[in-house]
């Protein structure tokens, strides 16, 4: 038999959560392939600015882009 839940505890509260941080949200995820020794670039270009690499692709990513407009 199922119990029945009691009272107002647990679920989401209005406010909680990780607050936007701008005008557009990056939300939708896309997978690559790359090879070793282009991960192994990506990872240096990364450690060059000091940002993971992640962010570093994002950024080759979103160039290339708004260069096709």
């Amino acid at each position: 038999m199922a119990v029945a839940k009691k009272g107002a505890w647990g679920g989401p509260r209005k406010g909680s959560g990780r607050k936007a941080t701008g005008s557009e949200v990056r939300r939708n995820r896309v997978t690559i392939m790359l090879t070793d020794s282009e991960l192994a670039k990506l990872q240096r270009w990364a450690e060059e600015k000091e940002l993971p690499f992640g962010t570093v692709a994002y950024g080759i990513v979103a160039r290339a882009l708004a260069r096709r407009k």
